[in-house]
């Protein structure tokens, strides 16, 4: 992460380029009154792919300063346009942009269903069944033609004397098949009544276990700050001069969301208890573990206070957001 600064002259443009693969996070707009401060408002307004916006809106004496919470991803063109007679000065940090390595994909290999897979067994042990039965007819033909040519009567009554001797044994072949059959028949009615009666008892016993989970608890800490813990993570907990990364959601007590980069947004990396963020962070997010999600309910003096940020956090606002932590370094 390095610091980063802009000044924004009075009355033109100022452009800054963020080079690709670094995500640029402005933090705070300053603006030097020069002269005997007026009244007047001044606004800063930013031009970037194609879109125009108003960052923040300063007054002379009484807002001079304004906390921002804007994060731009290069490479990206950035054009700001501030007072025509005060000069405005932006600060925050850069740092490389980081793809998550924790999400995967698990495809399922199991292609074919248990039931198909035994009836493509049948139906190859049914094939070489057929095969059999064209091999022993064609040895039957063979051996009758054999006897014609070596002549004779006796060649003829050998014949006929196989043909009962293959068709007594075709006969005791059906007979076999036949009492298989009726056995895998009677084996094959008992396992459905033995499964019926077990699994409504194994369904039940999960789904009074599931509604007897407890649900998270409440954590009041010093200063007003409440944490709840929704997911429980892994390995080794984070605390002051780790570095994080993490996906969030911002919302206002109303409801209304101002911040986020969920589900699938670019992670927010910082070094906490470094004053990066919102002092509600660097104190909330302390104790949780890799792969945890985390519940904040943060109190105006811990997050933007009387200033508020912009114009999508009002001055005193008490911020609800929900954490998840990717990686500690």
């Amino acid at each position: 992460m390095e610091f980063w600064s802009l000044k924004v002259a009075p009355g033109k443009p100022t452009v800054y380029e963020i080079p690709e693969h670094i995500v640029l996070y402005i933090s705070n707009a300053s603006m030097v009154v020069n002269g005997t401060p007026g009244t007047g408002q001044h606004l800063l307004k930013l031009e970037a792919n194609g879109y125009k916006s108003v960052i923040c809106a300063l007054r002379e004496k009484t807002a001079e300063n304004m906390a921002l919470a804007i994060s731009l991803s290069g490479p990206s063109k950035l054009k700001f346009i501030g007072s025509k007679k005060h000069p405005i000065f932006l600060t925050g940090h850069k740092q490389e942009d980081v793809e998550d390595e924790d999400e995967m994909h698990v495809e399922n290999k199991l292609d074919v269903p248990r039931e198909v897979s035994e009836e493509n067994v049948d139906d190859d042990e049914d094939e070489e069944e057929d095969e059999d039965e064209d091999e022993e007819e064609e040895e039957s033909k063979a051996a009758k033609s054999n006897g014609m040519a070596n002549g004779g009567p006796d060649a003829d009554e050998d014949g006929d004397e196989d043909e009962d001797e293959d068709e007594d044994e075709d006969e005791d072949e059906e007979e076999d098949d036949e009492e298989e059959e009726e056995e895998e028949e009677v084996v094959e009615k008992k396992k459905p009544v033995s499964k019926k009666r077990k699994e409504p008892p194994v369904e039940n016993k999960a789904e009074n276990q599931s509604s007897k989970k407890p649900k998270p608890k409440v954590q009041k800490l010093a200063g007003g700050l409440k944490l709840r813990d929704t997911v429980l993570g892994r390995g080794r907990k984070a605390k002051k001069g780790n570095k994080v990364s993490v996906r969030y959601r911002g919302l206002l007590k109303s409801g209304i969301q101002f911040d986020s980069n969920m589900p699938r947004g670019r992670p927010f990396q910082f070094t906490l208890g470094a004053g990066d963020v919102v002092k509600g962070w660097d104190l909330g997010i302390v104790g949780m573990q890799q792969g945890g999600k985390r519940e904040l309910v943060i109190p105006p003096h811990l997050g933007y206070g009387a200033k508020g940020a912009g114009s999508k956090i009002p001055p005193n606002s008490t911020l609800l957001f929900e954490v998840e932590l990717l990686k500690i370094k």
